[in-house]
């Protein structure tokens, strides 16, 4: 089991984008002709031709359906160096938009959200700063 758990997260690292089409969470569109390495063309070329495959090995779907969001939240950031792989160059969701047909909205690289309170903290800071700075140039009217 921990054999398959680890090559679902090498897949999830390597592609996020695959798991939205196989579980047909985005349409899968005829692939097209050039595919992007890691990018949107690529998920969308593999769901299309392998879903069938997927949908005969029973439990697979509802394992990946499970799965996927656990592993996603274990996949480095973009800018950092992934576990198992490079990170995501900059250019790739607008080569993703060239390839891909204009009314098909392009799969950008699942963002992690900040936490709340790194947000808060980080506020909260600057803040600070901005008090102790006009405290500093301007005693007479802060004081």
């Amino acid at each position: 089991s921990s054999g398959i758990n680890a090559e679902y997260g090498r897949a999830v690292e390597f592609n996020p984008h695959v798991p939205q089409y196989l579980l047909e969470e985005k349409a899968v569109i005829l692939p097209p002709e050039h595919l992007l390495k890691r990018g949107d063309s690529e998920a969308i070329a593999y769901s299309f031709y392998h879903s069938s495959h997927w949908k005969e090995v029973p439990g697979s779907v509802k394992f990946l359906q499970c799965f996927w969001k656990d592993t996603f939240k274990l996949i480095p950031f973009p800018l950092e160096k992934g576990i198992m792989f490079h990170p995501y160059t900059i250019g790739t969701e607008e080569t993703d938009r060239k390839l891909l047909p204009s009314f098909h909205e392009v799969s950008v690289y699942p963002r992690k959200e900040l936490p709340f309170f790194l947000v808060f903290t980080a506020g909260l800071c600057l803040f600070t700063l901005t008090l102790a700075l006009l405290t500093h140039f301007y005693p007479v009217f802060m004081g």
